[in-house]
């Protein structure tokens, strides 16, 4: 298996957190410039209601990440070692690790995306 990029960590992630609004309220696109998701949503407007199109990266947002944690169910284990993530309810239970050094935020955020991204593969 080839170790995928960022951007298709990303990307995965994102399908796994917008789901069945891709299209109907939300979408998505990659900004090459800024390397990260450009997503606009319905609940995302500027006082004329004209659609924002705002960065989502949880690879470098640690708010970002905690979002998806907290929306798709993941359980996030740090050790000294490693940090876990996965799924609980799925039945694969694909757990993902990452090194927690040298950074061991970046190692969480990367976990969860990696976790997420795995979610997104198995959707339609």
């Amino acid at each position: 298996m080839t170790k995928e990029t960022d951007r298709e960590l990303l990307e995965l992630a994102a399908k796994a957190y917008w789901g069945d609004e891709i299209d109907d309220v939300c979408s998505i696109r990659w900004l090459e410039i800024d390397q990260c998701i450009g997503f606009t949503h319905g609940e995302n407007q500027d006082h004329n209601g004209q659609d924002v199109e705002l960065c989502w990266n949880p690879l470098e947002s640690d708010g970002d990440a905690l979002r998806l944690a907290v929306k798709l169910g993941l359980v996030i284990s740090p050790s000294r070692v490693t940090v876990m993530a996965y799924e609980p309810s799925s039945m694969a239970r694909d757990e993902v690790y990452e090194p927690i050094r040298p950074d061991p935020l970046a190692a969480t955020r990367r976990a969860i995306v990696r976790a997420a991204a795995e979610i997104g593969r198995a959707m339609p």
